[in-house]
């Protein structure tokens, strides 16, 4: 019993040095964020325990040294001259606030030994966060208002993320809102799509009206506007061209095979007998039965409808302020349609369980060309989303 008790004691033992090893090594490498969040787990476990101790000193060790951090990287950056300081220090007094709110709940903590209060540096940053606050959206604002002067698109997009950033961290700053909506207007790119058969099929008017349909399978692009017929007085930056290369279509197929089917089963019983002809009865006086054997044959006949579409097609881009192809993609997909279906003849028992459910099957008609294109060209319109989604036009 000693020994079995001894050596739980030895396991929470090791289990606690490992764990304040770990807070150790988090705080030796700097991670001292991760430290107090690891004490804090331990001391809510623990608070008001001897055992509590190793973990309140560490929590007071690693906020100390994060404060102190994260003091000294604001009195360096309230040096430096550019004003996109004003972001990591208004973020970093965010932090400092946010710290001190996760230890709160756990004070007063004492260290239990000692019969010692550990004391917290607390400080009210409001002001301070406010003022880093005003000083970061006024110099975000004269940014975006400066980038919005310009008539490139790549620098009207990025003053839109600027004032999306502004607008995040003080929501209804001046006319942000509205100028928002300009920059998305103006940083917008609109591209018409078209569809080309270069094939000797036709292509289904349900395929070709979903394919357009942006919406309906999903294309969406922020800065990328897709329209299927030109519309008057818009300039049209690019083209694209979902070209159908090749459509290839088997005939109808039906493959067969006939499988023979025999198993042993056991058909009713008959009675043990002795030399002369007499059941024999076991101890109780009941005859004794001995099962009778047989094999069945069944003759299985499967049928195999299938019939195969191939679609092969491209996306073409170009540009129409310069009539260049920039880019081409490769697209192709395949559906098979297949289907089967038996019968049988002898007796039914004999037949294995995956050929059950074939017997329940009827033939049944193929489906139609035009069937098998919309089909095989589902994979086709994924791709073809893909490729709106996640073009990078300017």
């Amino acid at each position: 019993m000693k020994k079995i008790i001894l050596s739980g004691l030895m396991v929470l033992l090791l289990s606690s040095c490992g764990n304040v090893k770990e807070i150790q090594n988090a705080i030796y490498s700097g991670q001292f964020d991760q430290a107090i969040d690891l004490s804090l787990e331990k001391i809510k476990k623990k608070k008001g325990k001897k055992s509590a101790d190793p973990y309140v000193q560490l929590l007071k060790e690693a906020y100390d040294k994060a404060v102190e951090r994260d003091k000294d990287l604001i009195n360096k950056l309230s040096k430096d001259p550019n004003p996109d300081k004003w972001r990591q220090i208004y973020e970093t007094y965010l932090l400092l606030d946010t710290r001190q709110d996760k230890i709160k709940p756990v004070l007063p903590l004492y260290l239990v030994k000692q019969n010692k209060q550990v004391t917290f540096a607390m400080e009210d940053y409001t002001d301070k966060i406010i003022n880093a606050k005003q000083h970061l959206v006024a110099h975000l604002y004269k940014k975006a208002k400066i980038l919005l002067k310009s008539h490139n698109k790549a620098d009207i997009r990025q003053a839109y993320d600027i004032l999306d950033e502004l607008d995040r961290i003080d929501t209804g700053y001046k006319d942000v809102s509205q100028l928002m909506q300009q920059a998305h207007e103006r940083g917008m790119t609109y591209a018409l799509v078209k569809i080309v058969n270069e094939t000797n099929k036709v292509i289904p008017k349900k395929l070709q009206d979903e394919l357009l349909n942006f919406s309906s399978y999903g294309a969406s692009n922020f800065w990328v506007d897709y329209h299927n017929k030109k519309q008057a007085g818009k300039q049209y930056d690019y083209t694209i061209k979902l070209k159908f290369k090749q459509i290839n279509l088997s005939p109808d197929q039906e493959r067969d095979k006939e499988v023979i089917e025999e198993k042993e089963i056991q058909d009713g019983y008959t009675y043990q007998k002795d030399a002369n002809g007499r059941i024999v009865k076991d101890s109780l006086g009941n005859p004794i039965k001995i099962p009778r054997m047989v094999k069945i044959r069944s003759k299985v006949h499967l049928y195999q409808q299938y019939k195969e579409a191939q679609v092969v097609a491209q996306a073409e881009v170009i540009d129409n302020r310069t009539g260049q192809r920039i880019d081409n993609f490769p697209l192709q997909s395949k559906y098979v349609f297949e289907h089967t279906f038996a019968t049988y003849s002898g007796d039914k028992r004999a037949i294995r369980r995956e050929y059950i459910d074939f017997l329940k099957e009827r033939r049944i008609p193929f489906p139609t060309s035009e069937q098998m294109i919309y089909d095989a060209a589902q994979d086709i319109k994924m791709q073809f989303k893909d490729i709106l989604n996640q073009a990078q036009f300017l």
